[in-house]
């Protein structure tokens, strides 16, 4: 009888446990995330749809040479697992990269305008999760 009793009130237990966990589901949890993370959202300059979008112009001025410099936003909707946690990990750096003379709003912009985000390895699955997963639940 005291077995009965202990394995109906586990059971009671774990199915409440798992009740409460599931409150929000994976999607959920990633889109609120992609939403609002910690301040800025990525919504703010990767748009809705995820695809990218202009954030800013400015004129850079080097040896008396004008450059029209625009810094956008990254298409995020089919970035590799790999390449999205490394951008959004900040102990991670970005690899050094060479640049042609030509190439100086590229040399500017490069790795100065995604925020640093501090999210857990969980945030950062469940933001990658949506990211993937958009038009299916749509």
């Amino acid at each position: 009888m005291i077995k009965f009793i202990f394995l109906f009130f586990t059971t009671i237990l774990m199915s409440k446990s798992d009740f409460d966990n599931s409150f929000i589901t994976k999607f959920e949890y990633g889109k609120m995330l992609y939403e609002n993370p910690r301040g800025i959202s990525c919504v703010k300059c990767h748009g809705e749809d995820a695809k990218g979008k202009k954030i800013a112009t400015f004129t850079h001025i080097r040896n008396k040479v004008k450059y029209q410099c625009t810094i956008k936003s990254d298409d995020i909707t089919n970035i590799s697992y790999n390449n999205f946690i490394t951008t959004l990990d900040p102990r991670l750096e970005k690899p050094k990269k060479k640049f042609g003379k030509d190439e100086v709003c590229k040399k500017l912009t490069y790795g100065n305008s995604m925020p640093k985000y501090f999210l857990t390895k969980e945030e950062l699955n469940s933001i990658y999760f949506y990211l993937k997963n958009k038009e299916k639940y749509r």
